[in-house]
């Protein structure tokens, strides 16, 4: 493995880890002071949605009419999840815990929202519903912190990765006990982060190092079976925080040196992507994005904190 390579994984791992005694106020990897940006595949700046702030991990809701976003209180410094409407800006609390929120992921209807929390100790998963009302539920716990990445198109499977060193991708029932067991998405001798099921659910993107280096990859995968197949390489160069546009005929990643890529996407028995097209430079320090649920290239609109007011 290359230093390139264990670094990069690395990183990945801190995202989420713990803060070492007297220094809980730090800001993690990945926050950027500034405001939720919206681009266009040229690079365009469309505007902007909600005030300034310290934001980190976000999802936009699968009728893209709402943001779920990791947001530090200016007050508190809590880092907790709060909920954008796109139209107006306006902003609501989603949680509210002493504990570190975030990872928001939305349930396939829109209804829920899984975030992890560290309220016990370990980063576990919890759900709530999107409308805010009602308690806050455990949905799964183990002795390993992870954190939420994509939940399937039927609503019956989640994925999320360790947060430990390596990372490793799971798949976990939406359904269950707490305690339920949850299966390896990919070789746990290989890191794997940031899982997407496609719109249609038949296939996963994720970033993973079974090539040797750091790359984005996609696997099939059976709904019916809960099972993955075999991977196919899609990015060259290495690749992280895959993204599907709305009808699944194209996939997004960031390049190494930060830059926002396209790979046309052909998807029948099997998997067929395109060559990689360079888009725009990210915004400096980006680690998190989402990418409207456009049904078409040309209305494809990207997210993302960009620092500054």
């Amino acid at each position: 493995m290359t230093r390139n390579l264990v670094l990069l994984f690395a990183g990945v791992a801190a995202l989420m880890a713990q803060p070492p005694a007297g220094s809980e106020r730090a800001a993690p990897r990945g926050s950027i002071d500034g405001r939720l940006t919206w681009f266009d595949r040229q690079g365009k700046k469309l505007g902007t949605t909600g005030e300034q702030g310290v934001y980190r991990t976000l999802t936009i809701s699968p009728d893209g009419k709402r943001i779920a976003v990791e947001r530090t209180d200016p007050q508190t410094m809590n880092r907790d999840i709060w909920l954008l409407d796109v139209a107006t800006g306006a902003a609501t609390r989603f949680t509210s815990d002493p504990a570190w929120e975030a990872f928001p992921t939305w349930s396939p209807d829109g209804s829920r929202i899984v975030f992890t929390s560290n309220r016990s100790g370990v980063y576990d998963l919890y759900q709530k519903p999107s409308s805010g009302a009602g308690n806050e539920v455990l949905l799964y716990q183990s002795k390993e912190g992870k954190g939420p990445n994509s939940w399937s198109p039927d609503g019956k499977f989640l994925i999320y990765y360790s947060l430990g060193q390596p990372t490793h991708l799971r798949l976990l029932a939406a359904d269950g006990p707490a305690d339920r067991q949850p299966v390896p998405l990919v070789d746990p001798q290989f890191s794997s982060v940031t899982g997407r099921f496609s719109p249609d659910g038949r296939w996963i993107a994720y970033s993973g190092n079974e090539s040797g280096k750091a790359e984005i990859s996609v696997r099939p995968f059976d709904p019916a079976t809960g099972t993955a197949g075999a991977p196919v390489v899609v990015s060259s160069g290495g690749g992280r925080t895959p993204l599907w546009r709305g009808d699944g005929k194209e996939l997004f990643y960031i390049t190494p040196d930060g830059t926002v890529t396209a790979v046309d996407v052909k998807a029948g028995a099997t998997f067929q992507p395109g060559p990689p097209k360079s888009l725009f430079k990210a915004p400096s320090g980006l680690l998190f994005w989402d990418v409207s649920p456009a049904s078409s290239g040309d209305d494809v609109r990207f997210l993302m904190p960009v620092p500054g007011n």
